[in-house]
């Protein structure tokens, strides 16, 4: 009986392994997601929500601070672009803690150096991720003081870019008679804002600058994710804590912002996997072990080499002869 069970599911995996090889349609989506579990992208997913969490807070005082300095003779545009920046439930709170900053001179440039150093991990997880994603040797990525001033131009692109979807929310709201519902265009003007931000990150962290052409699927499916979070966070937070208070008591805002967070997070880590499979032809994957393709001798080869730690240093993988691999 437990013979005819075993034979029956290894009949129906050779079948559905049969349909996934010969259709792209069913063969691209499981490469992403075996992708997605040999980089372990559920952890890198959480060490961004983890870091990105730590970094919410620093990087919003850094925000109203330098929108504070630049608007210093425009009051009423200096607060309603922070209102566009901070949710209302922290906006006394990051403004007490501004106004605590020093006022001019070298100690509110140490202060604001502070700031970028207090938010610069949620970067520095993305740099890794990204990395590790595409699969770049350890030997081929920058060096220390390359790499960390990379890191701070993509904070400034950062902390730009937010300064700029404020902006553009107040730009919106202040065309009169505007065709349509004015959150459609501000979603529409944020979503191509953060495509470019995206775009900018893949060449500021990355070894190597992606084409237009292979890094467009990941920006625009991160940058979709992170205009629906700023789009409809003010709506599902109150109800995702509403749901969890009963269980979390105090800690249900935490935990609500951390589920937002990782949600956006596994959609931007699917997002970068959909890219590099799509770019290096990664798919069909197989289903069964024993009958590798040639995209899983690809994808192992490159999961391989990425732990190449120095300039001579080469890894190569061999497959045994008895796993039946199929040609390239």
């Amino acid at each position: 009986m437990s013979d005819g069970i075993a034979g029956l599911g290894e009949r129906v995996r050779d079948w559905a392994d049969g349909m996934q090889r010969r259709h792209a349609v069913l063969g691209f989506p499981y490469a992403v997601i075996k992708k997605y579990g040999d980089d372990e992208g559920g952890r890198h997913a959480a060490l961004l929500t983890y870091y990105g969490f730590l970094s919410i807070f620093p990087l919003l005082l850094l925000v109203v601070a330098i929108v504070q300095m630049v608007l210093q003779g425009n009051a009423e545009l200096r607060q309603e672009i922070i209102d566009n920046i901070v949710p209302p439930d922290l906006q006394d709170t990051v403004e007490s803690a501004v106004s605590r900053l020093p006022s001019s001179g070298i100690p509110l440039a140490i202060a604001i150096v502070g700031l970028l150093f207090s938010t610069m991990g949620i970067v520095f997880s993305a740099y890794q991720t990204l990395n590790h994603l595409a699969a770049v040797p350890h030997r081929r990525r920058h060096e220390f003081f390359p790499r960390y001033l990379r890191i701070f131009a993509m904070l400034i692109v950062l902390v730009l870019g937010i300064v700029g979807i404020g902006a553009l929310g107040v730009a919106v709201a202040a065309i009169p008679d505007l065709p349509g519902d004015s959150r459609i265009a501000a979603a529409a003007g944020t979503t191509l804002l953060l495509f470019a931000m995206l775009w900018a990150a893949t060449g500021l962290l990355l070894p190597h600058r992606a084409r237009l052409g292979v890094v467009w699927p990941a920006a625009l499916l991160g940058s979709l994710a992170i205009t629906g979070l700023l789009t409809f966070g003010a709506t599902v937070l109150p109800r995702l804590i509403a749901k969890s208070g009963p269980v979390y008591g105090s800690f249900a805002t935490i935990v609500a912002v951390f589920a937002l967070l990782y949600l956006v997070n596994q959609v931007l880590v699917y997002a970068g996997e959909i890219a590099i499979v799509r770019r290096r032809r990664l798919w069909p994957r197989a289903l069964d072990p024993m009958r590798p393709t040639a995209a899983d001798r690809r994808s192992l080869t490159f999961l391989a080499r990425e732990q190449e730690r120095i300039v001579p240093e080469r890894i190569e993988a061999t497959f045994d002869a008895s796993s039946n691999v199929d040609p390239p």
